[in-house]
């Protein structure tokens, strides 16, 4: 605060400038933790062990079909929250008012997933709690292209990329030592719900009321198909490709961590003798070179100006540290491609997000073409389980493996081939 006495208005403009951006970014972090906390202490801790209870003979199919369901409503919800909110006219902005009832939605039907007693409600409720989460990770990352300025982009991208590593740890340590599920979803409720009013509250949108809406277009096929337009854009399409096809890698393995360390690692090999355990140790390892790595990324691809090289590298990283476990299920290799896992993935989410708003074709239709991308990062979960129950059943566990390193290479290849100017 000292330094900025003395200096003129037009110098100060730019630090105030980038310190409400800066605080913007922080609470954007804040928020998006809470979101990744709570996909992760579901999917990974609180769901696994009700579907063995209500389908112990058929645990890995059952995972499946709810993964699936509850993937098809996120690339619904994804395109959806920022097509929508990208139409949206009020007082509170754009965002606001979709980002607080996906909120609203979510914080209700999480304690409904604990009452769900059959496999059949579970299908039900699952596929609605993922449509209003993923439709709030939409609207909320939507304020990237929106409110965050091209030299900061850096910076907010790095910051809501540690919300992945940090919502990882927070959620399956919070989810395994609950002390029961009802008590799991209600604890991971809280810090959702205090993290989105803070930042509603500390850093308002502004209001959307006189922004010009974009021409509505009678409902036909053509103007369906038009909302995809910006997939010819050859930089889109890249970006698009190689994001499909690294999370397809993510979703196909992290996918069934748990039944990995419960029957190829085997439960006698892990510390304590309990899987949940030991899931939530690899999910620890690698959230922490997750968290060391985030920044540490970011700065190298401002320092070379080439943030869809590093891209590509780490999905070449990501592809041989996958292939580790195929050759040996001991825990040591495990807690290796934790690592692994943990520095490729953390490098590439971070700078994946930046490189996705750098390639947006129009900033009036930002949100609209960021849930597009966004939707081909989760579009992999709903056919990553009939594929990866099909190359379990085939070939194993080690199979698995080789796939997920084939299809990350192959995502390496694509954001190597993007071209943007500097």
């Amino acid at each position: 605060m000292t330094e900025m006495i003395g200096l003129t208005v037009a110098e100060r403009q730019p630090r105030l400038q980038r310190s409400k951006t800066r605080r913007l970014s922080i609470l954007l972090f804040l928020a998006y933790s809470s979101l990744i906390t709570i996909f992760q202490g579901v999917q990974n801790i609180l769901l696994p062990p009700v579907v063995q209870r209500l389908a112990p003979d058929a645990k890995v199919s059952t995972m499946a079909l709810l993964v699936t369901l509850a993937s098809v409503t996120t690339v619904i919800s994804l395109f959806a929250g920022g097509a929508l909110s990208d139409r949206t006219r009020s007082r509170w902005g754009r965002r606001t008012p979709s980002l607080v009832l996906s909120w609203l939605a979510g914080v209700i039907l999480m304690p409904v997933m604990d009452i769900a007693g059959s496999v059949t409600l579970l299908a039900l409720v699952m596929p609605l709690l993922w449509f209003a989460l993923n439709y709030y990770q939409s609207v909320l990352l939507a304020a990237l292209p929106d409110r965050i300025p091209e030299n900061e982009l850096g910076f907010a991208s790095a910051a809501i990329g540690l919300g992945a590593p940090v919502g990882i740890f927070c959620g399956v340590n919070l989810a395994t030592f609950a002390s029961s599920t009802m008590l799991g979803y209600v604890i991971l409720a809280i810090p959702f719900t205090i993290l989105t009013w803070t930042l509603v509250l500390l850093e308002p949108e502004g209001s959307s009321v006189d922004v010009s809406t974009p021409s509505r277009q009678p409902m036909s096929m053509t103007s369906f198909l038009a909302q995809f337009s910006s997939v010819r854009e050859r930089n889109f399409a890249l970006a698009l490709a190689s994001r499909f096809l690294m999370f397809l890698c993510y979703f196909a393995v992290s996918g069934y961590m748990f039944y990995i360390v419960q029957d190829y690692v085997g439960a006698a090999k892990v510390p304590f003798g309990n899987v949940a355990a030991g899931v939530s140790i690899l999910l620890s390892v690698m959230t922490v070179t997750w968290l060391v790595i985030t920044l540490g990324s970011g700065y190298f691809a401002d320092r070379i100006g080439r943030t869809a090289l590093v891209v590509a590298l780490a999905s070449f990283g990501a592809a041989i540290v996958t292939m580790l476990p195929a050759a040996s299920a001991s825990w040591p290799v495990m807690l290796a491609f934790a690592l692994g896992i943990g520095l490729t993935f953390g490098a590439y989410f971070v700078l994946d997000l930046k490189l996705a708003t750098l390639v947006l074709p129009a900033p009036e239709t930002a949100g609209r073409d960021l849930g597009i991308l966004l939707a081909a990062g989760s579009a992999p979960g709903v056919i990553s389980p009939a594929i990866a129950a099909s190359i379990i059943q085939a070939g194993g566990y080690p199979a698995l493996f080789f796939f997920g390193a084939a299809v990350a290479a192959l995502a390496g290849v694509c954001a190597i081939l993007i071209r943007i100017a500097r």
